[in-house]
């Protein structure tokens, strides 16, 4: 399942797209300014012009938009060449010649708990290629945003993607990695959970703490060790000991136990029931799961004024 922003090109052997994208490949050969966008049939999206204007649907609201001009949306299936069965239902959107300097932003609504892929491929008006390729996941009923800044102008800064991560995005991807087995058992999920609870109550007090700075630290602090709990847990250790948990949690201790802004962290962490049975629970994270979720932390972190080394908002160049 996968959610694909692609070049016109992409669905040029489509039914579907087959009036509007002899238009398209023209606007492209002329233009060289050109963006589309798909996603899967368990994924559906919104996109938004610098303008405000809409294209896509809501399948929340059950509502179709069609207001940037040259662009349209719908789906399409490619069945499989030896047994003729039918392929994955992608949903997709174009936009072409209308593709503007400015900021797009990209809803994607998740019908249901699934792992997709979003590749971004844009042209300049000089016919340079970027391209995107982030893979993610998205839970039931919630909602997913990304914003691509783009200036079609030659030698104007390549394009930049950015992904919006709340508390609930963070907890459904721990939920959707448990589901697809790319994560622990339902103890080990739980418990990372409670840390990503605990994560946002820090954040909630944060403007109310007695030393105010720009950035969050308690709520870093914590999302930070929930990702390095995901690094332990994806880590292959021929000595049990170098995964242990316990040394990262203890040296947390020893940083921040005396200081009154984590009362609450280490109330609830020492009631959590994990400790009972993390010793018998499974505890693995899949490269995947890590890359992901591990990622989307790195988002949150970000919102939080911290600073995380990551790429998802890096494209390639043609």
């Amino acid at each position: 399942m996968k959610l694909i922003l692609a070049t016109g090109l992409f669905f040029s052997n489509t039914a579907l797209f087959a009036a509007d994208l002899s238009g398209l490949s023209t606007h492209i050969a002329s233009y060289n300014r050109d963006g589309s966008f798909s996603v899967s049939k368990d994924v559906f999206m919104v996109v938004v012009d610098p303008l405000g204007r809409e294209t896509g649907y809501n399948p929340f609201t059950n509502t179709w938009k069609r207001d940037i001009p040259y662009s349209g949306s719908g789906s399409d299936t490619i069945d499989d060449a030896e047994t003729g069965a039918p392929g994955p239902a992608d949903f997709g959107v174009h936009v072409t010649e209308s593709v503007m300097s400015g900021k797009y932003d990209f809803k994607v609504y998740g019908l249901r708990n699934v792992q997709y892929i979003l590749e971004i491929n844009i042209d300049n008006s000089a016919g340079s290629g970027t391209a995107f390729e982030l893979k993610d996941y998205i839970s039931s009923g919630t909602i997913s945003l990304y914003s691509l800044q783009f200036d079609p102008a030659p030698g104007a800064p390549a394009p930049v993607i950015i992904k919006t991560i709340t508390f609930v995005n963070l907890r459904g991807d721990v939920t959707v990695a448990r589901q697809l087995n790319q994560l622990g058992d339902d103890r080990f999920a739980s418990s990372l959970i409670k840390n990503i609870d605990l994560a946002e109550k820090l954040s909630g007090v944060c403007n109310k703490r007695k030393a105010k700075k720009d950035k969050c630290e308690p709520a870093i602090a914590v999302l930070e060790l929930f990702i390095k709990r995901l690094e332990l847990a994806n880590r292959k250790c021929d000595n049990p000991a170098d995964c242990d948990e316990e040394r990262e949690l203890a040296a947390f201790r020893k940083e921040h136990g005396r200081d009154a802004d984590y009362h609450d962290f280490f109330r609830d962490l020492d009631r959590d029931d994990w400790h009972k049975h993390k010793k018998s629970s499974k505890r693995f994270a899949t490269d995947e799961a890590l890359k992901i979720i591990s990622e989307d932390a790195g988002w949150l972190i970000k919102s939080l004024g911290g600073a995380v080394e990551d790429n998802r908002d890096k494209g390639k160049k043609d």
